[in-house]
């Protein structure tokens, strides 16, 4: 008898409680519009915690040596070898943009041995040397290094690993200073650049 007592007030207040629960939002008010973005956000979190737990070790940790610059990049598609094409595009804008930025930091230093640091000219063109490399993604001579392709639902997500050597990096900064007619004139007379110049000679000989 108690057992049906304790029976019927249990599914009393499982009831009460179920009216007392909050109707859901209707459709177009503000409530169901932050309720959909805070499920969208939900779901951006969880995809991100998804991609990173399958990320190979070699794209969250990429190699570092000094003969060569590494880039990684992933992205997805429903298509497999479409997944992996953007990848590969992807790690090369970023690759080009690194290359950029080195290129630039080797000519400062041609420039500062050669005394023309301080030299307007040469700055407006360093600086068009560092832009033409990032917005043309110079980077002939990359090597697709690492790849792997997983499934992601209806997806196919691939990661990418480019390594580009600076043995290529060398000829980039060599081109650009020598397609510059202010850079060619006052950079070239530093020991950097002699160097950098016998550095490429070798590399053609191997």
């Amino acid at each position: 008898m108690k057992l049906n007592k304790l029976n019927v007030l249990a599914a009393s207040v499982a009831i009460v409680l179920a009216g007392c629960a909050a109707p859901p939002p209707k459709p177009g008010t503000p409530e169901f519009v932050q309720k959909k973005e805070d499920e969208q956000q939900k779901a951006a979190v969880k995809a991100v915690e998804q991609t990173v737990s399958k990320a190979p070790e070699w794209y969250t940790k990429p190699p570092v040596e000094p003969s060569s610059i590494y880039q990684t990049a992933t992205e997805s598609s429903p298509d497999m070898q479409r997944s992996m094409d953007k990848a590969v595009m992807t790690a090369k804008s970023q690759l080009a943009s690194k290359l950029g930025d080195r290129v630039s930091q080797k000519i400062k230093e041609f420039a500062s041995e050669s005394g023309s640091i301080n030299d307007e000219q040469v700055t407006r063109s360093i600086e068009t040397a560092r832009i033409s490399v990032t917005t043309d993604q110079n980077v002939a001579g990359y090597i697709l290094e690492k790849s792997e392709v997983v499934a992601e639902g209806n997806r196919y997500r691939s990661y990418v690993l480019l390594r580009y050597p600076i043995g290529e990096n060398n000829k980039v900064i060599s081109a650009q200073v020598k397609k510059n007619a202010v850079l060619d004139g006052k950079v070239k007379a530093s020991k950097a650049w002699e160097d950098l110049e016998n550095e490429i000679e070798k590399a053609k000989k191997k």
